[in-house]
């Protein structure tokens, strides 16, 4: 039979008590060699003789241990780049700005048209009285006084046709007609009145003229705002006066004329049909919208890492259109950057023309050049320009060229100006695992642990830590360490590229949060939850900066020096128990004498179980099984002590356990630092425990 593995048991009890710091001296002792031993009736055997050091357990520790320079024992934790954040955590920019651009087309530019008609002297004759007739055919081809003539000519006349337009009505423009004088005596009074001949006859208006010398000509004119003209116009003379050669004789030739020129100036069309020659229809300034999602954001400079200008343009003109854009104060590779040129051709009213060519990678836009408001938009000018195919086309007043210049797929590269109060929060962060503190169940208050968080900045943003640590234990049990908030430090527009750094020190000594109520509670683990708030003091009238790849870095550190007090810090534990290995004892006695040098004392319970049922059976209780050494006003050991501690498995006790089927132990060991609790207490590297473990065992006859 394994005569000692109950009291093997016992041994790592003790061990937990002594274990305070959750560093575990592995089981060097080799109980097995006891196999087999037949001891007398009553016999008394030295088990275990040991020297714990705070060393030893230093290099056996699997945890984060370190010493200060005075000895002094610490935990240490740390988490680089916990949180990281980058632009677009700052800045929402819709990758799709869209600006309208919707315009009627209004008047279009006609050019000048001219037409000429040559009527001789005996076209005119035709239109004579007879006896002026009959005279004029007497004198023809002879010298002699050309007569005076008054006459009524009212047989239209016609012009050729033009071809340059049809019926287009106008609003602005003149009709001149000349008359060039190829007769060899003076035009006295002429009137003249013009027509319109298509689509049927609608007078337009008369021209008068006065004294027209031979080899000479004289204009006059009618506008046509309003006047819709054709392109076949027709006139009559109802007055026709000239004067007499007398005395002089001339050559009455009927080969001689008048030549009347027909032309339109200065013409701006409404409808019609009509060639249009190359022109500006569209010439306006507009501002492109850049105001983000949150709208107390104000934009300065954008610069873009990626992005396209889309424009879907409809034109409703018959013509090809030349688009330009102009983006005024951007700037591409330090150049301006250059007007935009887009060919659109006619869609009519039913289709759309895309062109996503004009590139934004790089360019930097001027948010800026608003006097009223100097932030989230960029001007720009448009123009439209009409590339005439040289052939008569149709437009009407609600004709439109209609467009939509909008972004798209756009990455912002660097941005400048104000961001506003926004927060930034993280849905929580798991910091630290402390499940190895689970084994303690109250009374544990450190006394000096700190908080320490790193922050690594290159974003020129001012930005506040909302954040806080929320401990929780296996329970369910939470306490929130209540941290300040605290500003981080930033670099200006002009320290761009440079990193800003700020460390916040959070601990019971500085007052800005409870890491001691924290950590005493004790947490399995810690969550981070809260968030970054930017412009905590709101001034919109503060330049600020982002550049896509900068970033903040938030590093946090845990130092949990071993300083605390325990007014009743419980440890628990359960492990087997095999009673069946007790069959042949009558009675067992476990004898434990330690030389204490840690600044505490422990008392244990035992509570035997059967796991079965789940059912109590008995205990054992020692109030006080280590004690406490004594220590300076600083809290060090100057003075180790003693304790001597029997620990009985009665035979009324033994036969008790067998009975009830005993099969797990659970283990409460009490701890309190010096003077009942009440004296913090440190633990140094140069502590130990000194541990003499024997039995004495009474044997069944």
């Amino acid at each position: 039979m394994k005569l000692l593995s109950p009291f093997k048991i016992q041994f790592i009890i003790v061990f937990i008590i002594i274990s305070i710091i959750n560093s575990c001296k592995k089981d060097t002792t080799d109980f097995d060699k006891f196999n087999g031993y037949n001891p007398s009736p009553e016999v008394g055997i030295p088990l275990f003789n040991s020297n714990l050091t705070m060393q030893n357990i230093l290099s056996d520790s699997s945890l984060k241990m370190s010493v200060d320079g005075a000895g002094l024992i610490h935990f240490a934790y740390r988490e680089d780049s916990i949180f990281n954040y980058k632009i677009n955590d700052f800045f929402k920019f819709e990758s799709t700005k869209t600006t309208a651009i919707n315009n009627t087309l209004g008047v279009v530019s006609v050019g000048n048209v001219s037409n000429y008609k040559k009527t001789t002297l005996q076209e005119l004759s035709l239109n004579f009285s007879p006896t002026t007739k009959l005279l004029f055919d007497g004198l023809q081809g002879n010298n002699a006084v050309f007569p005076a003539i008054t006459e009524n000519i009212n047989t239209m006349k016609t012009f050729d046709v033009f071809s340059e337009f049809s019926s287009v009505k106008f609003s602005q423009g003149y009709l001149v007609i000349t008359i060039y004088n190829y007769l060899p005596i003076n035009l006295n009074t002429i009137s003249l009145n013009l027509y319109n001949l298509s689509p049927s006859e609608q007078f337009l208006g008369t021209f008068n003229y006065l004294n027209i010398a031979p080899g000479t000509s004289k204009a006059d004119s009618i506008s046509l705002a309003g006047v819709t003209l054709s392109n076949e116009l027709g006139y009559k003379m109802p007055v026709f006066n000239t004067n007499s050669s007398a005395p002089t004789a001339v050559l009455i030739n009927y080969a001689d004329s008048l030549l009347f020129k027909a032309e339109a100036k200065n013409l701006k069309a409404i409808s019609g049909v009509a060639i249009v020659p190359n022109q500006i229809v569209l010439n306006q300034n507009k501002e492109v919208d850049f105001t983000p999602t949150d709208s107390t954001q104000r934009i300065r400079k954008l610069t873009f890492a990626s992005g396209k200008v889309n424009v879907v343009a409809q034109s409703t003109l018959n013509e090809t259109l030349e688009l330009t854009i102009n983006f005024i104060g951007a700037i591409k590779n330090g150049l301006p950057y250059p007007t935009q040129v887009i060919t659109v051709p006619y869609t009519g009213s039913n289709s759309f023309y895309i062109d996503s060519s004009i590139n934004l990678a790089g360019v930097s836009l001027n948010l800026t050049q608003n006097g009223t408001k100097p932030y989230n938009n960029v001007p720009i000018t448009y123009s439209a320009k009409v590339l005439s195919s040289g052939l008569p086309v149709s437009f009407m007043p609600t004709d439109y060229i209609n467009m939509n210049i909008f972004t798209s797929s756009t990455s912002v590269e660097y941005i400048e100006g104000y961001f506003g109060q926004i927060d930034i929060p993280n849905a929580g962060t798991e910091f630290i695992d402390l499940s190895f503190l689970d084994v303690i169940k109250s009374g544990l208050n450190f006394n000096e642990p700190e908080l320490k968080i790193t922050v690594n900045n290159q974003i020129g943003v001012p930005l506040q830590f909302q954040y806080n640590f929320i401990g929780k234990n296996k329970n369910g049990d939470s306490v929130d360490a209540k941290l300040q908030p605290f500003d981080f430090n930033y670099p200006t527009v002009a320290e761009q590229g440079q990193i800003k750094n700020t460390v916040q020190v959070y601990s019971n000594k500085n007052n800005n949060g409870k890491v001691n109520e924290l950590l005493s509670l004790p947490p399995s683990k810690i969550k981070i939850l809260g968030k970054l708030v930017t412009n905590a003091i709101n001034d919109p009238t503060k330049n600020q900066f982002i550049k896509q790849g900068d970033a903040i870095n938030l590093n946090i550190e845990m130092d949990i020096p071993l300083a605390f007090r325990a007014t009743s810090l419980t440890l628990i534990d359960s492990s087997e128990f095999d009673i069946k290995q007790f069959k042949d004892m009558k009675e067992v006695t476990l004898s434990l004498n330690i030389e204490n040098y840690f600044p505490f004392e422990a008392g244990v319970k035992i509570v035997f179980v059967n796991d079965i049922t789940n059912t109590p059976i008995d205990s054992v209780e020692y109030s006080k099984i280590i004690t406490s050494a004594i220590t300076n006003a600083n809290g060090k050991t100057i003075q180790s002590a003693s304790s001597k501690t029997k620990i009985k498995l009665s035979e009324e006790l033994l036969n008790k356990l067998k009975n009830k089927n005993v099969n797990s132990i659970k283990t409460y060991a009490t701890l309190k630092t010096e003077n009942n609790g009440t004296k913090p207490i440190k633990i140094y590297s140069d502590y130990e425990m000194k541990i003499s473990l024997g039995i004495i065992a009474t044997v069944k006859k």
